[in-house]
């Protein structure tokens, strides 16, 4: 069995899918990993389910594996939990489809994981040099919510939103993810924080952004996502709302 289930959501990618593929190919082979791969295609209308079937033959390191899911629930959180429905892996990694993460990472993270860290996420806050690939509409509302994280919180958490991250499997699953869209990966984050979990934090820059993944952000659409996960956190650690 694999030691490392590697996520990759995808929808209407089939423009930027190989590329990132092909840049995880590079890193697990180099690595010599334990990995299969997912690729959730939730529902595309262009040939990205096409795209992933050729990825299965053409990266055999990666041991593809497509799901085509209709979507009954769309949204990042749903793509991520069927994900982990069919991981065999004992650790995932979430992998934009877009080709903008720092994948060479994933060696670093699964060094954490194994030595027991229940979640290991990238943080483009850590060094100044990462900061710069940040657009600065997103630097703005980052330094808020990490204000608001410290203050209702009591954490100093450097980048609760980023997806690109590797997670112990059960120790998640057992959670009960629940959130939508992507305020998924901050919901990650802040019960791994609850329920007393173990996180390393590790610098990356990502490498730009793609049509895919980032491209289909839309911070207006996504704020009271990310307001509510950590309304829920609060609530949680005063003792007035149970969420973990």
């Amino acid at each position: 069995m694999e030691e490392l289930s590697i996520l990759v959501p995808c929808r209407n990618d089939a423009a930027v899918l190989m590329i990132a593929l092909d840049a995880v190919h590079r890193v697990v082979a180099h690595d010599s990993l334990s990995v299969e791969t997912l690729i959730i295609d939730d529902d595309s209308d262009d040939n990205t389910l096409d795209i992933a079937k050729e990825a299965a033959h053409r990266f055999p390191a990666l041991h593809v594996r497509v799901f085509h899911r209709r979507r009954l629930l769309p949204g990042l959180g749903g793509m991520l939990r069927y994900g982990m429905a069919f991981a065999r892996g004992r650790y995932c990694v979430l992998v934009s489809s877009d080709g903008q993460d720092p994948v060479e990472l994933i060696p670093i993270f699964v060094r954490h994981l194994r030595a027991g860290k229940q979640l290991v996420q990238c943080s483009r806050y850590l060094r100044e040099e990462d900061k710069a690939a940040v657009p600065m509409k997103y630097r703005g509302y980052q330094i808020i919510y990490r204000t608001l994280c410290r203050l209702l919180l009591g954490t100093t958490a450097v980048d609760t939103t980023y997806g690109f991250r590797g997670f112990d499997r059960a120790f998640i699953q057992a959670l009960g993810l629940s959130a939508k869209s992507f305020n998924v990966c901050p919901e990650m984050t802040f019960k791994v924080m609850l329920c007393g979990g173990a996180i390393e934090y590790v610098p990356g820059k990502p490498r730009g952004l793609h049509e895919g993944g980032q491209s289909k952000f839309q911070l207006p659409s996504e704020v009271w996502g990310y307001a509510y996960v950590l309304v829920r956190a609060f609530l949680h650690r005063a003792g007035i709302r149970r969420w973990v």
